[in-house]
């Protein structure tokens, strides 16, 4: 092949291979900084929504570094989160995506590690030697705070709630969401965090002060760990410096308003001009006022309240460029409004930035004897579907009347969807029938009245935009059986003005069935909800669907898939015959909603169905080995499995049987035999039979002194008469001798123990032992052996054989033929 083909290949070839590393990039993406969650827990997604992971999801970075959590590789199951956040495992611990720095109370960072697990210890979270000490600040991001410690929250210097330990997200703005106790909460308005009387964290500004040091937090951030710290004497120069900044600006309008009154003098004469003195000296003194309420409303709460960002935002209808191009485009028709005393409707009318209207009322106040009441806003509190708003009047010349009319008006369809009207004395009010994560602002309208021929005015002040929360579940499985689950089911932010709230239960195959909630999961306090009835090993999720008084219904994020257990299930059970004779009964029984407290074996002769007694040898889980008290030296027999249990819920017993399907066949290979001793005649015998029963009789009197001669003569009788009695018993003189032999067949080369036990005949007394012998089987396995008893004993006792192997345990009963 000719290199100039071999060149064209090659060419030809990397356009294919490029394509086909992009294509496969795009199947396979690339992860980073792998991590598998050590436990359960929520975090705030991208969105800043509640998003709960579960122990074993993983955590890691994709190529264009965003932070996302999937729950498995087999599907699309990736959720994204913020690119610096917080996880909050369910251990009280906490766990950063990233690595970020954390600043004490002296104005010092240190960098806290990226996915590692800083664990909850006392006041403080610690990973190795790195640690989060009580009341320090961590930076995640700009404007992301989370501070170590409890606080109680002001609201533009009004107390609101205590919290512990919260995130805070702070916009441009300077509102602030608050994450805490894996709750949200919104406000619109300054924010401060007071921990104590020396140490407060100015949310709004981003100022962490202590004591005499004021920490800019905005300074830290990345690999800054430079110790910043603004003195005291720098920020009392810069406010002093904008202050004297705003009274040249006020001073420079006054001239100009002075020069246009010079103009109007000659032909007004000096009655006006008597009247534009009083209105400066009004104007003075009002502004003197207004200086008056602002310092004293800083006072009261002992925190500053000042706009990081300005003045100037760009909310509502409009613009700060239109409100200040409207408010300086009406000042002639202000002043008309001035030479009448009262100010025109038309100024305020075309201004919707409240910022805007305030400056215009100002202005408008500064030329009038009796001044126009200023509405105020404090703070705004968006919920869910409500929003809570604080404000007050500045009315010096008590010109307000009537009540005020506060609008909650919609952004993206400029309808008003609730109206409340309040008394001059309200501060508060709350707006409900709203949508959650809608757009909204506040529209005030009130009426006053300067005493002048305009009669009644009116005014319309518009706030700034809010956004009201978003909502989400949050679902931590307590308990599990087969037909029940326990489930903690909790809202990240309150709801108001509910009709009611119900969890939707759906099953793997798509049924479902509805539960009713409580008001106690509407309050955010959440409600640990019993569901029944369930199918076991069964897929089941849930949904907190809730329907709102307006008629608007809110279905929440469903939970992952839960399963309830298996069944109380045998999964496997038999019984046989060991090679040491004993019956062993295996079992494998579970039970998600039982506790087994004792299992028990029940055994029946298969012929007559009669019940066979057994004494247990040992005993565990899933085993029972037992000796069966038989006489027979084979018999079949019938065992069944009983179970005696208590429900783990209702504390119920409850009894299971299982019988055992196959049949047991058992075999002794064991004879007890007591046979008259071979060769005995009255006379031969007399001396030793004699001896033999003066012995056996001294034994009987010393073991068994609980039998009565009488009832052994009358027993003697009973047996002799007996139709069963053999032949030659009848026929053996009184002082004959019986040998009692036993034998056994087993393995070579063991060793037994045996125990000769006796009773006396016609009792249900127990057993009692009266010789042992330890014996080993021979080269054949057998195993035989003989005891010498006399008739006297033979006819008042009944005689078993009690074998045991080497360490003393039980293997079998035999009794005599």
């Amino acid at each position: 092949m000719k290199p100039t083909w071999k060149i064209g290949i090659i060419v030809a070839a990397v356009p294919l291979i490029i394509i086909a590393v992009i294509l496969w990039g795009s199947y396979k993406e690339a992860r980073f900084d792998l991590v598998s969650l050590p436990d359960n827990g929520v975090v705030l997604n991208n969105e800043q929504e509640t998003l709960q992971f579960q122990k074993g999801n993983t955590l890691y970075r994709s190529w264009n570094s965003d932070q996302l959590i999937a729950k498995n590789d087999k599907e699309d199951t990736r959720n994204q989160i913020m690119k610096s956040a917080i996880l909050y495992l369910d251990k009280e611990a906490l766990m950063f995506t990233e690595n970020v720095p954390v600043i004490d109370t002296n104005g010092v960072s240190s960098k806290l590690k990226g996915n590692k697990v800083y664990e909850s210890k006392g006041s403080t979270y610690q990973y190795n030697k790195s640690e989060i000490n009580e009341k320090s600040v961590v930076k995640l991001a700009n404007r992301q705070y989370f501070l170590n410690a409890d606080a109680t929250l002001y609201l533009g210097g009004e107390k609101i709630k205590e919290v512990s330990k919260p995130l805070l997200l702070i916009d441009k703005t300077g509102s602030v969401t608050i994450y805490e106790n894996k709750k949200k909460s919104r406000y619109l308005g300054h924010m401060t965090l007071k921990i104590n009387d020396d140490t407060v964290l100015d949310a709004s500004s981003e100022i962490y002060t202590i004591g005499d040091r004021k920490i800019d937090l905005a300074s830290f951030g990345g690999t800054d760990n430079e110790k910043i710290v603004v003195k005291e004497d720098e920020q009392k120069d810069k406010k002093e410096a904008e202050k004297k900044k705003e009274e040249e600006k006020q001073k420079e309008l006054a001239e100009k308003e002075a020069e246009k009154n010079n103009e109007t003098k000659e032909a007004t004469g000096s009655n006006e001009s008597n009247d534009a003195k009083d209105n400066k000296v009004a104007s003075k003194d009002n502004e003197s006022e207004n200086d008056s309420n602002k310092t004293s409303g800083e006072q009261s709460s002992g925190l500053n309240a000042t706009k990081k960002y300005g003045d100037d935002l760009n909310v509502g209808k409009g613009s700060t460029e239109a409100g200040t191009n409207n408010t300086s485009g009406n000042k002639n028709s202000g002043s008309k409004g001035n030479t009448n005393g009262t100010a025109t409707q038309e100024d305020l009318d075309k201004i919707d930035d409240y910022e805007a209207v305030l400056r215009k009322l100002d202005e408008l106040n500064e030329k009038l004897e009796r001044n126009i009441p200023v509405l105020r806003i404090g703070y705004i509190s968006p919920n869910v579907t409500s929003t809570k708003v604080s404000y007050s009047y500045a009315d010096p010349n008590n010109t307000l009347i009537g009540v005020t009319k506060i609008s909650a008006v919609d952004e993206k369809t400029g309808k008003t969807v609730n109206t409340q009207y309040v008394s001059a004395v309200d501060t508060e009010a709350l707006l409900t029938d709203l949508s959650p994560n809608g757009k909204y602002h506040l529209e005030f309208t009130y009426q006053y009245d300067l005493g002048t021929d305009k009669g009644i005015q009116e005014v319309k002040i518009q706030s700034d935009s809010f956004t009201t929360q978003s909502v989400s579940a949050i679902y931590q499985m307590q308990s599990v059986t087969s037909t029940t689950m326990k489930l903690n089911v909790a809202l990240d932010a309150q709801i108001d003005n509910v009709k009611r709230a119900r969890v939707k239960v759906t099953k793997a195959n798509g049924d479902s069935f509805y539960m009713n909630a409580s008001a106690n999961l509407i309050n955010g306090n959440g409600e640990l909800i019993n569901v029944t009835g369930l199918d076991p090993s069964t897929a089941y999720h849930f949904q907190i669907v809730i329907d709102m008084k307006n008629g608007e219904t809110i279905e929440l994020n469903s939970s992952e898939n839960y399963y309830t257990m298996q069944a109380t299930v045998l999964k496997s059970l038999k019984a046989s015959q060991s090679a040491d004779k004993v019956l062993q009964v295996q079992y494998d029984w579970s039970s998600a909603d039982y506790t087994l407290n004792q299992a028990t074996i029940e055994l029946k002769d298969e012929n007559d169905q009669t019940k066979v007694d057994y004494q247990v040898v040992n005993q565990e889980k899933g085993n029972i080995r037992l000796v069966p008290v038989t006489k027979d030296e084979s018999l079949n027999m019938e065992a069944k499995l009983v179970l005696e249990t208590t429900n783990n819920e209702t504390k119920e017993s409850k009894t299971f049987e299982y019988p055992v399907k196959q049949d047991i066949q058992y075999n002794k290979n064991a004879t007890l035999t007591i046979n008259l001793t071979p060769f005995q005649t009255e006379e031969n015998n007399t001396k030793q039979a004699e001896e033999s029963n003066t012995k056996q009789a001294e034994e009987d009197n010393t073991k068994q002194t609980e039998v009565d001669s009488n009832t052994v003569a009358g027993q003697e009788t009973k047996n002799t008469n007996s139709i069963t009695t053999k032949v030659e018993d009848v026929l053996a003189p009184q002082n004959a001798t019986y040998d009692m032999t036993f034998s056994m067949q087993r393995k070579t080369g063991e060793t037994y123990q045996l125990a000769f036990e006796r009773r006396a005949v016609g009792t249900e007394d127990n057993w009692s032992t009266w010789t042992t012998q330890k014996i080993a089987t021979d080269e054949n396995g057998q195993i035989k052996h003989t005891e010498t008893i006399s008739k006297l004993a033979k006819e008042s006792f009944d005689y078993r054989i009690a074998v045991y192997d080497a360490n003393g345990i039980l293997q079998l009963y035999v009794y005599q033929e």
